[in-house]
């Protein structure tokens, strides 16, 4: 805008318009009746009045555009730009409701959207006259059912054989070992970047369903502590338990984690739609409630670095583990992003070298993960998906003898039933939900979560905008939601001939590749994966990069 604002010009429009019918509304009483004017001839004045000032605003408008210097566009077609304008805002909306089909829309389609909705409130979500989805669509799942019961004879069978059961932290050092009897769990969300008003709801919700509830990096606020279990997740700059450069103070964190619902302790060592990223707490948005959370100063930016300070390697992480765990006498688990699988099998090997050391949980985060605010290229190009990154680390675990110390949670775009299966058969153990718990509270996928004007009070700090969510009423939807989510993952556990979701294998379901072919799960995610990392690391033996090496073999 040529670095004037437009707020500047409409307001000098309104004082010129002002002005103008302050001047001319003598004359013009005068030429259309004087004292006794009707009210025909007011309607007349005021038509002309409207009228000039319409041109008028028009002349300033064109004028305005004209010399401007930002936009070639703008100033090549002054005034019908704002029309091309108008339709590139409306746009999006357009289409999210008129325009695209049910299947279409990202990150998730209508058809999601309405499960979620119609789930949480209760509602019946059966359909009818069958699916709309392309059932010869490439990615789309089939789930193998079975005639019969499945067999049930092993040791593991039968300790799951009355549903999900999970224990996390059973270990010398844990005074307070965690037992899951669910595996839906309400993902890192802070508070900030959602409103009070939805961590509360979320922890309520968490408590009626009695699943976990994650805080997200920041920091443990009054919010979580409404009754449901919580998971404090640590970031790189340690809100809420910090020293001022961002390392960890012992005493905050045992003050912390005192507090009896919080269950486990998440060091956060990447996120999936930012890894690698620090960010800026700008000093404007900390109010004595994020400080007084947060352990930040007032009026001074807070830069979160990359990577904890505190942690450079294998060993130094496992050092921090210990510390952590050796204060809060709780399960620690790691949070990362998976890149090379050789960095997952350096914990691996660690874990297999040193037994009793190393996380007691790893919570893979997927690319397509989502956040309230992440630069393009990172949330876009960053990091494997979850699916590939849920077999590498499975995979990684089960080759260095290891699987069975350390529980693998997942989370990256699940939302439904079949989301949850796919991640459990590729290996997971429970999972992690953000954005289907966030429509359970009523987001509408506006894609504002980083402006501050989320339109249903969920991710914006404006009170004014928080009062639309009725806390009671939200929690009951997230509640809800997370009870069905169980129920129909164990619909399809029952239909494949399992007891507990924990026993589906990635031979269980299949994918279409192409028209008419098939594929199983354990075929494509994770196998290339694995095979391109065996080849790097004999490239890099002999100094070379896997491309390389092909050529000159």
């Amino acid at each position: 805008m040529g670095g004037s604002s437009p707020l500047k010009w409409v307001a000098c429009w309104v004082a010129l318009t002002v002005a103008f019918v302050w001047s001319s509304n003598g004359l013009l009483s005068e030429r259309f009746g004087g004292e006794s004017q009707s009210s025909g001839d007011t309607l007349v004045i005021f038509l002309i009045m409207a009228g000039v000032s319409f041109l008028f605003a028009l002349a300033l408008l064109y004028f305005h555009d004209r010399t401007q210097t930002d936009q070639p566009i703008q100033r090549m077609f002054p005034v019908l730009y704002w029309g091309r304008k108008a339709s590139v805002t409306v746009g999006p909306l357009l289409r999210q409701y008129w325009f695209t089909n049910d299947l279409e829309e990202k990150p998730f389609n209508r058809v999601t959207r309405n499960w979620v909705y119609k789930t949480s409130r209760g509602e019946p979500n059966n359909i009818g006259f069958g699916s709309q989805v392309d059932f010869d669509a490439i990615g789309t799942y089939h789930v193998l059912p079975a005639l019969f019961k499945k067999d049930v004879s092993s040791e593991d069978a039968k300790k799951r054989k009355d549903g999900f059961s999970l224990t996390i932290g059973d270990r010398e050092g844990v005074d307070y070992p965690v037992t899951m009897d669910h595996f839906i769990n309400i993902s890192a969300m802070s508070f900030g970047s959602l409103s009070a008003r939805a961590i509360e709801s979320l922890n309520r919700g968490a408590m009626e369903a009695h699943i976990f509830h994650n805080t997200g990096e920041g920091g443990l606020s009054p919010y979580h502590k409404s009754g449901g279990d919580v998971i404090f997740q640590m970031g790189t700059a340690k809100f809420g338990v910090r020293n001022d450069d961002s390392t960890l103070n012992d005493d905050l964190l045992k003050e912390v984690a005192s507090y009896d619902k919080v269950r486990m302790i998440e060091v956060k060592l990447s996120q999936g739609a930012k890894p690698g990223k620090g960010g800026m707490l700008l000093k404007e948005k900390i109010t004595s409630e994020i400080a007084s959370i947060r352990k930040v100063p007032m009026g001074k930016d807070v830069l979160s670095p990359p990577r904890h300070p505190e942690i450079d390697d294998v060993p130094s992480l496992f050092d921090f583990i210990d510390r952590v765990r050796r204060i809060t006498k709780k399960p620690v688990g790691i949070k990362i992003v998976v890149g090379h699988m050789g960095e997952i099998e350096a914990i691996a090997e660690a874990m297999a070298a040193e037994p009793g050391r190393g996380p007691d949980y790893i919570s893979v985060d997927g690319s397509e993960g989502g956040t309230g605010a992440a630069p393009l290229v990172l949330a876009s190009h960053a990091g494997l998906p979850m699916k590939q990154s849920i077999a590498i680390v499975d995979y990684a675990l089960r080759k260095h003898g290891v699987r069975d110390r350390v529980a693998v949670l997942s989370g990256g775009q699940i939302a439904t039933p079949i989301d949850v299966v796919v991640a459990m058969a590729l290996g997971a153990d429970a999972v992690y939900i953000a954005r289907g718990f966030l429509l359970s509270l009523g987001c509408i996928q506006a894609l504002d979560c980083h402006s501050n004007h989320c339109p249903t009070g969920i991710a914006t700090q404006s009170k004014r905008r928080q009062k639309a969510l009725d806390i009671p009423a939200a929690a009951s939807r997230v509640s809800m939601y997370a009870k069905a989510l169980q129920k129909e993952v164990m619909l399809l556990t029952k239909s494949c001939g399992y007891t507990s979701p924990q026993q589906f294998t990635a031979d269980d379901i299949m994918v279409v590749t192409s028209p008419g072919h098939l594929d199983y799960l354990s075929e494509l995610h994770g196998v290339s994966a694995v095979e391109a990392s065996i080849e790097r690391i004999a490239a890099q033996e002999v100094g070379m990069t896997v491309g390389e090496m092909k050529m000159s073999a």
